[in-house]
């Protein structure tokens, strides 16, 4: 039996970066994107659900042209560029949302009150997930019961590997202390 497209997966991704200031989403961004999209025509796993969770960028002075949310960016491009149905998009729209902890933290939220599947695809790119997020999701739902997760890298994207040790040291003792209300 083959686990990937025998069993109904939500994917979820992270957004990284923006392009004009916050006015549209960056490159990086779109890879990940680019990456659900080709997954769910291969069917490589199932996908039934798609979560999103990103708000607004809290520094203004950075980001002075964001007049949506990240996750609405994100569900756009997916919905207009990817021709993903916008009934399988599921976000958080909590406009506070900002870093990686909160994203996942609202998504496994998103999953559970809307009761999508618990078989979780990440999709990232190499050095984000690896160590990261794999850390991060592997502390707050591996070998919980009900939970499943896979993860998919994407190539073309860059994250900096010791900003993302930086963030996995970070997120260790938030996921610990999160595993317990999940």
């Amino acid at each position: 039996m083959n686990i990937s497209t025998n069993h109904s997966w939500t994917a979820i991704t992270y957004p990284q970066d923006f392009s004009d200031e916050g006015l549209g989403l960056g490159e990086k961004t779109i890879y990940r994107l680019r990456k659900i999209v080709d997954v769910k025509q291969d069917r490589t796993y199932n996908i039934q659900a798609i979560v999103l969770a990103s708000g607004f960028g809290p520094d203004r002075d950075e980001y002075p042209n964001q007049h949506k949310s990240f996750e609405a960016m994100m569900a756009e491009w997916l919905i207009s560029e990817g021709k993903i149905s916008k009934e399988i998009i599921h976000c958080s729209n909590n406009p506070k949302v900002w870093n990686c902890i909160e994203m996942t933290l609202e998504m496994i939220h998103i999953m559970k009150t809307r009761n999508l599947p618990k078989n979780v695809l990440i999709v990232s790119n190499y050095h984000h997930i690896y160590p990261r997020m794999w850390t991060t999701w592997m502390l707050l739902c591996g070998k919980k019961y009900g939970w499943r997760l896979a993860f998919c890298p994407e190539n073309n994207g860059t994250s900096k590997f010791f900003h993302e040790i930086g963030g996995t040291v970070k997120y260790i003792p938030m996921a610990l202390w999160h595993r317990h209300s999940i």
